[in-house]
Parts: C-alpha cells; sequence; structure tokens
C-alpha cells in the first residue's frame, strides 16, 4: 500500500508540474514513451515529465531545441542557478552556453524525473535516461537522500569521463529538490 501512495504521490506531482509547464513551452507529455513504435527489441522508458517537440523515429530538432532553449532563457537560468546552488565542486557547475550545445540529437526539450524513493540503480538509470533523451535532463529529488544520491551519481559519471573511463556524458543533467523546482515555475 506505501508504493501504490508513493506513485500516486508522484503522479499528482506529475500533473501538477505539467500547467505552468505548457505555459512555458505548450507541448508537454506525462508519463513519456520515447520509442513507442520503434519495434519490441528495444528499452523504452517512461519519462516522468517530457516538454516537446518530440523527436521520435528519425526526426531532428535541434534547431527549434535552440531556439525554445534562447526563448525561455530566464526559466533555464533559474533550474542552472538552483542546480549550481547544489554542487559542491566548481567543475560540477553548469552554465546556460555548456548545456545549450549538449545533445543536439535529443528526443525532447526537458526530460524530468521525479524520484521519492527509488533503489540506486533506479536512480542511476533516470539519470542515463535523462541525460539521453533530453536536451536538457532534470532530476527532482523529492528528499535530501534522494539529491544526495542523484548529486553523487552525476559526480561519479563524471569523474569516470574526467579520468579516462569508459562513462556517460551527464553534463546536461540539473539536479533540484521539489522545492527548487516549485520557485522556478513559480
Amino acid at each position: 500500500m506505501i508504493k501504490q501512495n508513493v506513485m500516486t504521490e508522484e503522479r499528482q506531482y506529475q500533473q501538477a508540474v505539467k500547467e505552468p509547464l505548457d505555459k512555458i513551452y505548450g507541448e508537454v507529455k506525462i508519463q513519456w514513451y520515447p520509442f513507442i513504435g520503434d519495434g519490441r527489441n528495444i528499452y523504452s522508458p517512461a519519462i516522468d515529465v517530457a516538454v516537446g517537440p518530440f523527436a521520435t523515429e528519425n526526426k531532428i530538432f535541434g534547431e527549434e531545441y535552440s531556439k525554445l532553449f534562447e526563448k525561455s532563457k530566464n526559466f533555464i537560468e533559474k533550474l542552472i542557478q538552483k542546480h549550481n546552488q547544489n554542487v559542491e565542486a566548481q567543475e560540477d557547475r553548469v552554465s546556460f552556453q555548456s548545456i545549450f550545445h549538449f545533445n543536439y540529437n535529443a528526443r525532447c526539450l526537458i526530460a524530468i524525473e521525479i524520484e521519492k524513493t527509488g533503489s540506486r540503480k533506479h536512480c542511476i538509470g533516470d539519470l542515463v535516461n535523462v541525460s539521453a533523451l533530453g536536451r536538457v535532463g532534470l532530476l527532482i529529488a523529492w528528499n535530501p537522500k534522494m539529491l544526495k544520491v542523484f548529486l553523487r551519481q552525476r559526480v561519479y559519471l563524471q569523474y569516470l569521463d574526467r579520468v579516462g573511463k569508459n562513462s556517460f556524458k551527464v553534463d546536461n543533467v540539473l539536479v533540484l529538490t521539489k522545492e527548487q523546482f516549485d520557485e522556478c515555475l513559480a
């Protein structure tokens, strides 16, 4: 029963953030499956909240994403500022320009995962999915424990990359608390 209540709370929050995102961008989906129609042999994660346009199949919206990015620069800057408040090291901080050019061939403009109780393995999957699928990836931590998990995993993947190990680039991922995200949407 507890798991059901957590899911219900997260789904209600997904719906709650959709409205202000719709006002900014006009095209927002909840529980978006980016690979529907690509066949049964491919893993197809569900993104909690996604901001379009949605580049399914062979579509590429790099230029449209760049225009939307510029158009919503104030909102993106707020997200970046909150993220930078959460990171400890200077090299983990993000700038508008550093993510503007990242993941040109994204499937959506912003991919958002909201996590309240996920395992570390589930959270690393969230991190990879939002980075790979969104021009900007947002990880929303419901509580301090999830914030710490997300930040440490992001730093871990960046460290592996810095020391020349096989890794996954997550430079476009911003980690915020639920309260910080709410402030940005207000």
